[in-house]
């Protein structure tokens, strides 16, 4: 689910603002390497059906360069700063409302695999080295896929392929 979610928020922020934002594992928008949205999701569910799906989508939309802190330039963007314009917060919303429903739609009639290989395609995670925090453990690898579940598949340095569900990702610079 959070696939199809991250790939129509990606679509309805490129076609509001005709910016190129990427998808980075599991859960920021990206341009370069900055962040502009962070989206949360929580599943509640059986075997057999899911209970309720919340959503929570944060979008840096019209934050203007100078009232960035310092602290975070090095690290977050908004939308505003990457396409020097401010945008209408009603207008995304609603964009991003029009690509949920047509991806549920193309989901619903049986084009799951087409809608995460989009996905895949904006996921700027794969094929980087990456640490991953899980708590007080970190696990360090090439980001080689990610699984029909989402889950990130990792190659560790001793050739392991790990599954991982879900952690603080940092890309290795350099490598």
């Amino acid at each position: 689910f959070r696939r199809v979610l991250f790939r129509s928020v990606a679509r309805a922020i490129r076609k509001q603002t005709r910016l190129a934002p990427q998808i980075k594992w599991p859960n920021d928008i990206l341009f370069g390497e900055k962040k502009a949205v962070g989206i949360l999701t929580e599943l509640s569910a059986e075997l057999d059906k899911i209970k309720y799906v919340i959503l929570g989508i944060g979008v840096d939309l019209n934050l203007a360069a100078d009232e960035l802190p310092a602290s975070l330039k090095p690290i977050a963007t908004s939308l505003r700063i990457e396409a020097g314009q401010s945008f209408s917060r009603a207008e995304l919303a609603a964009e991003i409302l029009r690509q949920l429903d047509y991806d549920y739609r193309r989901i619903c009639s049986g084009d799951f695999d087409e809608v995460a290989d989009e996905w895949v395609s904006q996921c700027s995670t794969i094929g980087k080295q990456v640490s991953i925090q899980t708590g007080a453990n970190a696990i360090h690898g090439r980001a080689e896929a990610l699984d029909s579940d989402g889950a990130l598949l990792l190659r560790t340095s001793h050739g392991r392929l790990e599954r991982i569900m879900g952690g603080d990702v940092t890309v290795i610079k350099g490598r």
